[in-house]
């Protein structure tokens, strides 16, 4: 394959998410390792792979660098990928395009800084809320007595951060099964409580770090949140030419209550005329007489042009 060591290692450098710490030393263990890669039964899959390292990480549907180092290990080592293994790269499949690519990445970084500006107009609302957090003398009250019965230093982050539980999609509650065993078990259903009341996603050195709106893409699509108190209006509140663009890289093509049933139509058109197309070449039908065959399966005149049939066929085909 013709890539580029140099190239892949730069452009890892402008993702976010410490990713070229992440992924570079798997980059350069695929190049120690090209000539037994290249030999390798599996070289399309093992290369295929190597591309996905390379996508921000919002679009890793699992982790990739963790597959690629195992992928890596078993050619190292002059073994096979197993079934399992193979069936896996082959459901994944190719990267995605790099136009995509460069969207989610670009706005990965506003996400690390927790920046939400440009997808969001009403800043005002947050602004306001937030003011009123800081002056909330129940607030620090409850935050004292927690910290008077509690070591808090442990629990935070680097940043002087402690983050509740997070929220899952479909309202999922993983971990929410009541704990009282430990005093760290404690701590965390006390701390995710004080969170609920105060609408906060954690605390940063005593001080309470109010949610705000947030748009993030994931590898299954666009997660909008929305915090209980913020009072609702979409128009104004959210860019949705902005969020649009954003999603779209997913790869979503146009919709509409007139495209979307016209297109299954021809979609269904296009498979009834491959149908036809293949019984007319078992009835040892050739040229122009093929042609027509299709054209009288489709219900359409037999001086139609051939070429609707031809367009049909390519779609039919890319369908399969």
């Amino acid at each position: 394959m013709d890539i580029s060591l140099k190239a892949d290692l730069d452009r890892l450098r402008t993702l976010a998410f410490r990713r070229y710490r992440c992924s570079g030393p798997v980059l350069r263990s695929y190049h120690k390792l090209r000539h037994s890669i290249d030999a390798h039964e599996h070289a399309n899959l093992i290369w295929a792979l190597y591309h996905w390292l390379l996508v921000p990480l919002s679009l890793w549907p699992v982790d990739i660098a963790g597959v690629a180092t195992h992928v890596l290990d078993r050619t190292k080592k002059g073994k096979k990928l197993d079934a399992d293994l193979v069936l896996l790269l082959e459901t994944l499949g190719v990267a995605p395009v790099r136009e995509a690519c460069d969207v989610m990445g670009g706005y990965e970084h506003e996400v690390a800084k927790g920046n939400y500006d440009g997808l969001v107009k009403c800043h005002q609302k947050f602004a306001e809320c937030e003011k009123l957090l800081s002056r909330s003398a129940e607030f620090r009250a409850a935050w004292r007595k927690i910290r008077k019965q509690f070591n808090v230093a442990k629990f935070r982050l680097k940043r002087g951060v402690i983050r509740r539980q997070m929220s899952q999609e479909r309202n999922f509650r993983d971990g929410l099964n009541f704990n009282w065993q430990s005093k760290d078990a404690r701590f965390r259903q006390l701390f995710d409580v004080l969170c609920f009341r105060w609408n906060l996603y954690g605390v940063q050195n005593n001080q309470p770090l109010l949610m705000k709106i947030t748009v993030n893409p994931t590898p299954h699509g666009t997660m909008i949140f929305i915090p209980r108190y913020w009072s609702l209006d979409l128009s104004r509140d959210l860019n949705g030419k902005e969020i649009g663009r954003l999603h779209h890289a997913h790869g979503a093509i146009r919709q509409g209550p007139k495209m979307s049933p016209s297109r299954m139509e021809r979609r269904d058109e296009a498979i009834k005329a491959l149908k036809a197309w293949k019984e007319a070449g078992r009835q040892g039908l050739r040229g122009d007489g093929r042609f027509e065959c299709v054209l009288q399966a489709l219900g359409r005149p037999p001086e139609s042009d051939f070429s609707a049939v031809k367009r049909l066929l390519r779609e039919a085909r890319s369908l399969s």
